[in-house]
């Protein structure tokens, strides 16, 4: 027994020391399987998922190779950023110079008399493109520490030690230097401190980009740092001045140094505009030399200019223009406008059309909003944070549009001017602002609005605000009314019962007009009411118009009108859903409505033209006929004795009715009908009775009744016998259909 005992504690000890041997996560799972601990202790009843094992912590290890790959080839979007980027460290290191010697903290500085500046030039049978700063420059140290490490950012140290001005500091994220690997074979980099107290050598940093780098120490380089690519073969369009100078100009144009382009041996600045926003006030003449640069134009002037500046709630400086109203932008052929403000960050340009910052409805403005407070992502080609951005765009929307208000206080005529050009983006504004934007400048754009109204003379225009103050008292109503003109409005049967009362009606000639009132809905508790809609509350209590009693006028009644209704809806059929009558007509027999108005009828129609089952062609009308009206009356009366004349009455009433609501389409399909009630007219003034068939005199004194009495003989009609005009089968007046 003691023999079988020894073996097999040698077996196990044999076994245990092969495991110790093998890695430790083949120990574990060698252990594990067979339930015996690495120390050889013989297994617990404990389960196997709740005992306790060793753990070993290890960090990561970035392979700098792949990451500066990762940098070159997949941080940027385009190309031409690292033009931006290098810039922008240019512009750091004049930056930090300027502040060192400012605070003495640094005293003697190298090349004394070299100003600072950057300076751009290309070699395009080379392949080269440099750039070249006189700023703070690097030592051996600081070469290793700033270049040698990804995203180790000097400027972000040189503000963290509280040592300048932070709105004058352009980089945070150290990777702008690697864009240059995006466009270069081969960068190098020539150095020198412009400390004296830290050495007066210059170096050279040498790299392809292939996760390594040289440092050679170099002579005669002068204070600052200069920056040499050799570009790659798909990159030489950098080589090329033009190239070069325009991506300068787009994204560094407001850089706080001078930027030169060295061109036929020549350095000639290329960023002489200074960053206007950037100050407290400017001169009329410096807004004037800014607007122009922002337009492209050596000419015009701002209608409006507002400078915004604030800290709350983020950190913007901006300025912005609204072109004379007189240039304003055509709404033809502008599906897709660009905006013509742009988005900075510490001068630098981000986005050159700030959509996401300022709607479309606003693209005519011109200008530039520079906010240093937002996260942009690590390329600065874009936000990272979508509620910060709007956080921007409302503080920056509505200031534009308060701005507007104070202006229009200010100078009624000038901002009546303005509106006549504009009033169409605002209106557009009011819409997308709904769908898009839950309607948070909803109340500061129905501010901006003017509208001419019936109570006032033709081109003098009124705000809501001061048409709830000229308002009937009691009113809840905000009466309005789309007409093509104010002629038309004015003497259209909608608009008697409101003009005998003298109730102010705002009168609305664009075509959005209808799509915005039903967008807003209502301004300061008070609902829009279109004139020529149905079955609405005009209030007609408020206040009643003092009629002359006329004690011989006919009126129809009940049974006389129900009478009406059945034969008139028994001619029209489905033309009309209902026919009924109304108080709201005061000098005419009859109008149409519908469940939308007249206007946004026509206007649906024509959008949706060219397709057949639209639908608006059997959207249900009401004839709304006035019954004191005496062509409504008469027509009763003749209902019977003349039921002909009777039907050709009720289609004209309703056709008429139509033309006034503006929903006939095409009225050359009255012309037969026209024809036949003009042909009425002139036999009735000759004498003929339409009721008997014949005329009243057996000799009509009349030359042309004569001559048509003769033509109607010698017609083919004639062999009926009747001597009445268009004579046929019936002596009584026929409609003849148009073909």
């Amino acid at each position: 027994m003691q023999r079988l005992l020894r073996a097999g504690a040698a077996r196990h000890i044999a076994r245990v020391g092969r495991q110790a041997r093998r890695p430790e996560a083949a120990r574990y799972r060698s252990s594990f399987a067979r339930c015996v601990p690495i120390s050889g202790v013989a297994p617990s009843r404990t389960p196997r998922w709740t005992r306790p094992f060793s753990t070993e912590t290890h960090e990561f290890k970035a392979e700098t190779k792949k990451l500066l790959d990762i940098v070159a080839k997949s941080l940027y979007t385009d190309k031409e950023v690292f033009i931006r980027e290098l810039i922008s460290n240019a512009s750091d290191a004049c930056e930090k110079l300027r502040f060192l010697q400012t605070t003495q903290q640094v005293k003697d500085v190298s090349d004394a008399e070299r100003p600072l500046q950057v300076t751009l030039s290309v070699n395009e049978s080379e392949r080269k493109f440099v750039i070249e700063d006189s700023g703070i420059g690097m030592t051996h140290d600081e070469l290793i520490e700033h270049l040698g490490t990804i995203a180790k950012s000097g400027s972000l140290d040189f503000l963290q030690r509280g040592e300048s001005d932070a709105s004058k500091i352009i980089g945070q994220f150290g990777v702008g230097f690697y864009s240059t690997f995006v466009v270069a074979d081969k960068v190098e980099v020539y150095t020198k401190t412009a400390d004296k107290e830290k050495g007066e050598k210059g170096y050279l940093w040498t790299s392809d980009g292939s996760g390594s780098f040289t440092i050679t120490e170099v002579d005669e380089v002068p204070r600052g740092t200069k920056i040499e690519l050799t570009l790659k073969d798909d990159a030489t369009e950098f080589s090329k001045l033009a190239t070069v100078k325009k991506a300068a100009q787009k994204f560094s144009s407001f850089i706080d140094f001078p930027i030169y382009v060295t061109e036929e041996g020549e350095p000639k600045p290329i960023n002489k505009q200074e960053a206007l926003w950037m100050k407290s006030s400017a001169t009329e003449e410096q807004h004037l030399e800014f607007f122009r640069f922002l337009s492209g134009n050596s000419y015009g002037k701002p209608w409006y200019t507002l400078m915004y500046q604030t800290d709350a709630p983020l950190s913007i400086k901006s300025c912005f223009y609204i072109p004379d109203p007189d240039n304003a932008p055509s709404r033809m052929f502008t599906k897709d406008p660009e905006i013509g403000i742009s988005l900075h960050s510490r001068r630098v340009m981000v986005k050159k059309h700030a959509d996401g910052v300022i709607p479309k409805w606003l693209h005519w403005m011109k200008g530039i909003v520079d906010c240093e407070d937002m996260p942009m992502n690590i390329s600065r080609e874009s936000m990272q944070d979508t509620r910060l951005m709007e956080k921007l765009s409302m503080a920056v929307v509505r200031r534009i549009l308060r701005f507007l208000q104070q202006e229009a206080k200010k100078d009624p005529e000038k901002y009546q001017k303005f509106f006549r050009g504009y009033s169409y983006f605002l209106k557009a504004g009011l819409i997308e602002d709904k769908e898009g934007n839950f309607s948070r400048h909803k109340d500061d754009l129905l501010k901006l609005l003017r509208f001419e109204c019936s109570n006032k003379g033709k081109g003098e225009l009124i705000s809501l605000e001061e048409y709830i103050e000229m308002a009937k008292d009691g009113q809840q109503n905000i009466y309005y009314f789309t007409c093509p003109d104010r002629q038309t409005g004015l003497s259209s049967p909608y608009m008697e019962q409101f003009l005998q009362r003298q109730r102010n009606v705002i009168l609305m000639y664009e075509d959005i007009d209808e799509f915005v009132v039903n967008a807003i809905e209502g301004f300061k508790d008070k609902k829009f009411v279109s004139v020529d809609s149905a079955d609405k509350n005009f209030e007609l209590d408020l206040d009643k118009p003092e009629e002359p009693e006329d004690t011989d006028k006919r009126v129809l009644t009940e049974e006389e009108q129900t009478q009406m209704q059945k034969f008139i809806k028994s001619v029209l059929k489905e033309k009309v859903q209902e026919v009924k009558f109304s108080d709201r007509l005061v000098s005419s027999p009859a109008i149409v409505t519908s469940i939308i108005t007249p206007h946004m009828r026509k206007m649906m129609k024509s959008l949706m033209a060219g397709k057949e089952n639209d639908g608006f062609n059997n959207i249900p009308m009401t004839l709304e006929l006035s019954p004191k009206h005496h062509i409504v009356t008469t027509l009763q009366v003749i209902l019977e004795s003349n039921e002909p004349v009777a039907r050709i009455a009720v289609e004209q009433l309703y056709d008429n009715a139509c033309i006034a609501a503006g929903t006939l389409d095409d009225p050359r399909v009255l012309m037969s009908r026209l024809n036949k009630v003009l042909e009425m007219f002139v036999y009735q003034g000759a004498g003929y009775d339409y009721a008997k068939g014949e005329y009243r005199s057996s000799e009509p004194k009349v030359e042309e009744t004569a001559k048509t009495s003769k033509d109607t003989e010698s017609s083919p009609e004639s062999s009926s016998g009747s001597t009445g005009p268009s004579s046929n089968s019936s002596s009584k007046f026929e409609e003849v259909k148009p073909q």
